[in-house]
């Protein structure tokens, strides 16, 4: 089969034909909250679509290597050229009337039944990057791999395994992002910011996301929590060195622009117990990145 004049792989073809799978032709008119592909004759991705950005990328998250069977990155932009071919997969768990059939797939999976403290970040993963009818078509091929492999990278598990326990990968990913801002970036990020200090604060971000993508990702990962803060963090350089101003201005997780000073204090209060050796200053509103944004 051909579109445009390109030569679709087998398993395209057959997800095409099938109805799984639908061609894109305007990238823009994507439904939200799709699982989207990315074909090429050197790539092929796929990844939870959560919007388009000013350059007209399609951001996604938890992208998967379709050819390799392998997890790639929390999060990432897709910028379709030359004859890339976005295609989108028509039905999702929420839709889906072959949803839990699909789910069933996964509960009937070894290392499933043997981990319950795994089980909701299996579930939530296989939900946003999966379709249930690609699942089935998967299951009908032998082809599970392509959902489990990934699985486990993304989650760290069963093949996969770290030997850090989940708040530890959650601490340590996060001040990955923290030591990889240069002067003049900043990141997105949303955060648990206990009432007492007899319990951990835990801070997660995917880049520049929005905080509601942010979110979803954060369900399918191993220390999922329930977020009470949300906000902007932005490195600058200074004599004395590298500064970090904080707000707390997420619209999806607090009060935006007409933040208080004194929850943005808080959020510094728990980022400097947990990331020693960072300087934090905190602001109101959302004067840590700017208006601009509809976080």
């Amino acid at each position: 089969m051909k579109i445009n004049g390109n030569d679709m792989d087998k398993e395209t073809e057959l997800l095409l034909s099938e109805g799984i799978l639908s061609l894109c032709a305007e990238p823009s008119k994507i439904p939200a909250k799709s699982i989207i592909r990315r074909i090429s004759d050197t790539k092929n991705q796929q990844g939870f679509f959560t919007g388009i950005d000013n350059q007209g990328g399609l951001i996604v998250i938890n992208v998967i290597d379709i050819a390799t069977s392998s997890y790639i990155a929390d999060a990432g932009i897709i910028r379709p050229e030359g004859k890339d071919k976005i295609f989108f997969f028509t039905s999702n768990f929420s839709t889906s009337p072959k949803a839990n059939v699909a789910m069933e797939i996964l509960q009937q999976w070894p290392l499933y039944i043997k981990h319950k403290e795994w089980q909701k970040a299996m579930e939530e993963f296989m939900k946003i990057s999966f379709s249930p009818e690609y699942i089935l078509f998967l299951k009908r091929e032998d082809s599970l791999d392509t959902l489990f492999i990934p699985m486990q990278q993304k989650l760290n598990i069963g093949r996969f395994k770290k030997t850090v326990n989940p708040e530890a990968l959650c601490k340590q990913k996060f001040k990955e992002h923290l030591m990889a801002l240069k002067p003049g970036e900043h990141l997105t990020y949303i955060a648990l910011i206990p009432a007492t200090s007899s319990y951990d604060p835990k801070f997660y971000s995917i880049g520049t996301k929005p905080h509601e993508e942010t979110h979803i990702s954060l369900k399918s990962e191993l220390f999922n929590f329930k977020p009470t803060h949300g906000g902007h963090i932005k490195a600058e350089k200074q004599e004395s060195g590298i500064v970090y101003y904080v707000d707390a201005g997420s619209n999806y997780i607090g009060k935006g622009t007409k933040t208080k000073l004194e929850t943005a204090e808080a959020v510094v209060k728990a980022l400097k117990r947990e990331f020693s050796g960072f300087k934090f200053i905190p602001l109101e509103g959302r004067s840590a990145f700017g208006t601009e944004q509809s976080y």
